[in-house]
């Protein structure tokens, strides 16, 4: 695997790529195991396949991490998958994963940065950016966004996810409530950066006060006027598990009956494409199409 290099990175990139070498089964686990993460990757699976139907061309992932999205966009494009990420370790366990196989597209992986993309201007069919990458980019986000659109051909299509304030708060309560420092976190809000979050979408590095990461949100409109900022016109937006997200039972019981599964699928979808819940369940995905 040859990697992309770039200029010398800032703290901040150092830090995440650090990370992430360092929690590739971490991360692979994130959308596995219990019923509630494969309902989180499971309607983001079915988001893509719907977006990416039909299509051709290359397509690249931004941050595919260990490779969890990779087999459903090696069968969705017809040509090649472009796999770019930070960390190498993720790349290398992506890897493994995905064996050349007739009918699959072939993918190349290549190490780098998304706010330096080693690709040609309107060379890009479609772009996937799974994973909160925008948001890890923190400040950097509108260079990264601004990448994206300088690569992707007029008519192509961009996917990615991008966590709100709401949502953020809304996760980082359920963690605390399952792991015992809710009442800490309640009892000191601003020491642990709830109240910024939620009034600026800004989440400064501070691993001491339980930020570890710099991390910016969006909230939907937000997100739609930085894409069109960059020439993309959103064409869909879901709020990914507006019910079930953070009730681990809906998902459990559901999940026993494969009939009850896909009621569940159904309803999660329809109400997740309501206006007023973007902004909540598990954040929410994007689809854009290049100017």
């Amino acid at each position: 695997m040859k990697p992309f290099r770039t200029q010398l990175p800032p703290h901040r990139r150092r830090h995440v790529r650090r990370t992430f070498d360092a929690r590739v089964q971490a991360e692979w686990s994130r959308y596995g195991g219990d019923p509630r993460r494969i309902l989180l990757r499971t309607l983001r699976e079915r988001f893509l396949r719907q977006h990416l139907k039909g299509s051709g061309g290359i397509l690249v992932e931004l941050g595919p991490g260990p490779g969890r999205f990779t087999p459903t966009l090696r069968r969705s494009t017809r040509k090649r998958v472009v796999a770019l990420d930070l960390s190498r370790e993720a790349l290398r366990a992506a890897r493994k994963r995905a064996p050349e196989k007739r009918g699959l597209a072939r993918v190349d992986w290549v190490q780098g940065a998304g706010e330096h993309l080693p690709l040609r201007s309107r060379s890009v069919d479609t772009v996937v950016v799974l994973g909160n990458i925008v948001s890890f980019a923190a400040l950097d986000g509108p260079l990264l966004l601004k990448e994206l659109g300088r690569v992707v051909k007029p008519g192509g299509l961009l996917v990615a996810d991008f966590p709100s304030p709401a949502a953020s708060a809304q996760e980082f309560l359920y963690m605390g409530s399952r792991r015992r420092f809710l009442r800490r976190v309640l009892r000191r809000p601003k020491y642990y950066f709830l109240d910024q979050v939620l009034a600026t979408g800004y989440q400064p590095l501070a691993p001491a006060r339980m930020a570890l990461w710099e991390f910016r949100f969006y909230t939907a409109a937000e997100a739609r006027k930085e894409l069109a900022r960059v020439g993309f016109r959103t064409v869909d937006v879901m709020s990914v598990a507006p019910i079930s997200a953070h009730q681990d039972r809906i998902a459990a019981i559901a999940h026993r009956e494969k009939r009850a599964w896909a009621t569940l699928l159904r309803v999660e979808e329809q109400v997740g494409r309501r206006p007023g819940v973007l902004e909540t369940g598990h954040g929410f995905v994007v689809a854009a199409i290049r100017h």
